[in-house]
């Protein structure tokens, strides 16, 4: 084990044999303190066990693999390692052989590359700023099929014209049986890197998302659109929980699945209900406390 990878450990007080579901545990952990940090130091010290888990994870990626090609490589036995160092042989001569014409084509494409990319960002630079970056998370599924995001973006601006500009991105977490709490723990895993990695305003989730990272810290408390009386405190459609500071029981999402908004989304789902939450941003709260309550309010009927 490198040096790095030992201190990540470290890092983190974990040992190095922790399993998969301990280093989860650690990463909800880690999510929970978002809301709370204050300090340029509590903030640098997340960053550090941020990279420490991503180097972790990283690694059991690489030692997978490496596992999975000895297994491929198994059946040549004890010549296993001539094999491997033929097949890394013809990789490397493969490459020179055509080395002159790959050249060639790279500075074709690369010339056409610099040029689109800086089309790209002149592109960018005319667009107005992002009003919400909006992550999906659960057993959801973009129609588009080369993955884009562009009509899901489309289809939200419609359904909210006071927003110019979204950032929407979906996070694939399916379950592993019929029980509402049998998430698979790789994507588990892999949607807690993404969340912390990318910080979104606002999260719509499946139910067994919810139950496993609903009303957590991190989570805003959306009782202020409740104050008109357009939808009632004792609407079924609330997510109540307790915040684990404080005691007080604090409203964390919302139920929108019959809303207007959530039939008007080009996705795929797999789930018997659609839940919308706010996380962290005390400079933005207030604009995404908005648009969820247009939101739920529609979905109320109101």
């Amino acid at each position: 084990m490198n040096e790095k990878l030992k201190q990540a450990y470290e890092r983190l007080g974990l040992s190095e044999t922790v399993t998969g579901e301990e280093l989860n545990k650690r990463f909800d952990l880690l999510l929970r303190r978002r809301r709370s940090l204050k300090s340029e130091t509590e903030i640098a010290a997340y960053e550090e066990e941020f990279q420490a888990i991503k180097l972790i994870l990283d690694s059991r990626d690489q030692q997978e693999i490496q596992e999975a090609e000895d297994q491929r490589l198994a059946k040549y036995g004890s010549l296993a390692g001539g094999a491997r160092k033929w097949e890394r042989f013809m990789r490397l001569y493969k490459t020179h052989v055509i080395l002159g014409i790959i050249a060639v084509i790279v500075l074709i494409a690369g010339g056409n590359a610099l040029y689109n990319n800086w089309q790209h960002r002149k592109y960018l630079a005319s667009l107005p700023p992002i009003d919400a970056k909006i992550m999906f998370i659960g057993n959801f599924g973009v129609k588009d099929p080369d993955g884009k995001m562009d009509d899901l973006n489309k289809a939200i601006l419609a359904e909210y014209p006071q927003w110019k500009r979204v950032d929407s991105s979906i996070v694939y977490l399916p379950k592993t049986g019929a029980g509402a709490d049998t998430l698979d723990m790789n994507y588990m895993q892999k949607a807690v890197v993404e969340l912390a990695a990318n910080s979104p305003d606002i999260l719509i989730l499946d139910e067994a998302t919810l139950k496993w990272i609903g009303g957590q810290d991190g989570f805003q408390n959306l009782e202020p659109i409740l104050k008109d009386g357009k939808i009632s405190s004792d609407d079924a459609r609330l997510q109540w929980g307790t915040d684990g500071e404080t005691g007080q029981k604090e409203l964390y999402a919302v139920d929108i699945t019959d809303s207007k908004f959530v039939s008007a989304l080009p996705i795929n789902r797999n789930t018997q209900s659609v839940e919308i939450g706010v996380l962290g941003g005390e400079e933005q709260k207030v604009k995404m406390f908005d648009f969820v309550k247009h939101v739920a309010g529609e979905a109320a009927g109101k």
